[in-house]
């Protein structure tokens, strides 16, 4: 029994460190912003783990998978909102619920 646990432990863990993170900067009207992701051995971004977003000096964000929008690269937390469909890309900042900021017409560096 111990050694079915250890067995299982270790591809876990085997598992956990295979994900590949990329970082990905992008250029938008509104301004930069960075993301970094952890990539599924299909080139996707994991929902299963969070994304960093960095924004010039401000303290990184943790977002994490929007499970509304399976189809697109969708991230968010209570100020963030990260969304990414083919070549859509586009970033809001909300305060209380009312969007502050919009990052538009974003494109990957």
């Amino acid at each position: 029994m111990t050694r079915i646990a250890v067995l299982a432990m270790a591809m876990l863990a085997a598992a956990a460190f295979a994900a590949e993170k990329k970082t990905y900067r992008y250029t938008c009207s509104g301004g930069t912003f960075i993301v970094t992701a952890s990539l599924e051995s299909s080139g996707r971004w994991s929902k299963a783990e969070p994304v960093v977003l960095q924004i010039d000096s401000e303290p990184p964000q943790t977002l994490v998978a929007d499970p509304d929008a399976p189809d697109a690269d969708s991230f968010r937390n209570k100020d963030y909102e990260f969304y990414a469909l083919k070549n859509f890309v586009r970033l809001t900042k909300m305060s209380h619920g009312v969007v502050v900021k919009t990052y538009n017409a974003c494109r990957a560096e």
